[in-house]
């Protein structure tokens, strides 16, 4: 049946995603991607937890969008944040 309709769709712009593991816990590092998210309302974020075997509780952190220069710029930003937070962590541990 999808071959019958397949041809009439319509497609858009593509879109793009990047994974980023988080190697950190959700919890840790939720407040922080939200605000991330919140400064680019144009882009996609998602947090995907899951249990590592070695480390324990993870995160991987997908990010969305058509435009690819955004794309990078939203990584980025997601970089910097994990970067910021898992430097509170450790201070904090110590």
């Amino acid at each position: 049946m999808l071959d019958e309709v397949a041809p009439k769709l319509k497609t858009g712009v593509k879109m793009l995603s990047d994974s980023i593991r988080a190697d950190a816990k959700e919890g840790d590092i939720g407040t922080e991607l939200g605000a991330v998210a919140k400064a680019f309302p144009d882009a996609i974020i998602g947090s995907y937890p899951f249990q590592d075997d070695k480390l324990g509780p993870n995160t991987n952190i997908v990010v969305r969008s058509r435009d690819a220069a955004r794309l990078a710029e939203v990584r980025a930003a997601v970089e910097a944040m994990l970067a910021k937070v898992k430097a509170q962590l450790a201070a904090n541990a110590n």
